[in-house]
């Protein structure tokens, strides 16, 4: 995993392209008769002051690749994303978590018609749950709002080239938390743990990032009895969240052949 923004080049720098701003969508005109079609990012935010200024700043900055803002994840057409045109999609989540319903609902949205589409969050929260959360789930990137716009950029050239950002401050976040917890014996703990087979077929999709509805699907079972499945599990494993339940499952190798196969 790539971490930080220390770029010293950019991967292709073209000349300044003239933006033009259509509807709540910002994007950066081409001619086709002088330069080749650009790849695009797509920027999703549901408030204009910040969707204006921020996607206009990344355009200045990331002269090279086009820059499309929209006001929600549904305002993607299956049709746009068919084409595989952009490069990466990042969603702007202020200060809301990870599993409020507005932001799982965007981020499994994109997750269906564009499944190979790296996301990266832009957020307010900067807490290392908060993080550790985001890339279970798939999230490639996650930016925080307190950074200042030249290493936003940065960190956004990076997940769209193929690499993942986390940034710095997980490392003093992280470090914190584990001073902060009394000493348990975890991995003595976890071994000793047994789960019922449907307790492991939810273990093994909370691995894959999936979100309840999206395990009720796979399970087909009310989501109620995935929650009940996952607050059982964290009791067994003594965990305050289904981040937490990800690590711990996977850092011990849970009855390791029924975690990895299926």
């Amino acid at each position: 995993m790539q971490m930080g923004v220390h770029m010293e080049t950019a991967i292709c720098v073209t000349t300044r392209l003239p933006r033009t701003d259509v509807g709540t969508k910002t994007s950066v005109s081409v001619d086709p008769d002088r330069q080749p079609q650009a790849e695009a990012i797509v920027y999703i935010d549901s408030q204009r002051l910040t969707r204006d200024c921020v996607s206009e700043q990344l355009a200045a900055r990331l002269p090279e690749v086009l820059i499309e803002a929209i006001a929600a994840a549904y305002d993607l057409s299956k049709e746009d994303a068919e084409t595989h045109r952009f490069a990466l999609g990042i969603l702007n989540k202020h200060s809301m978590q990870i599993g409020e319903a507005e932001v799982a609902d965007q981020l499994s949205f994109l997750a269906t018609i564009a499944p190979d589409l790296p996301i990266a969050l832009l957020s307010d929260v900067d807490e290392a749950d908060e993080i550790a959360e985001a890339f279970g789930l798939g999230v490639r990137g996650y930016i925080p709002t307190s950074l200042p716009i030249k290493q936003v950029a940065e960190a956004i050239r990076l997940v769209s080239a193929g690499g993942s950002f986390l940034p710095p401050s997980i490392l003093t976040l992280s470090t914190h938390a584990r001073r902060a917890q009394p000493p348990t014996n975890v991995e003595e703990d976890c071994c000793g743990m047994s789960f019922t087979p449907r307790q492991l077929e939810v273990l093994r999709r909370l691995w894959q990032g999936k979100q309840n509805k999206l395990i009720a699907y796979d399970l087909n079972m009310c989501e109620s009895t995935v929650k009940v499945h996952i607050r059982h599990i964290m009791k067994k494993l003594n965990a305050r969240n289904r981040t937490q339940v990800v690590l711990l499952t996977r850092s011990m190798n849970v009855n390791g052949a029924a975690l990895t196969n299926g």
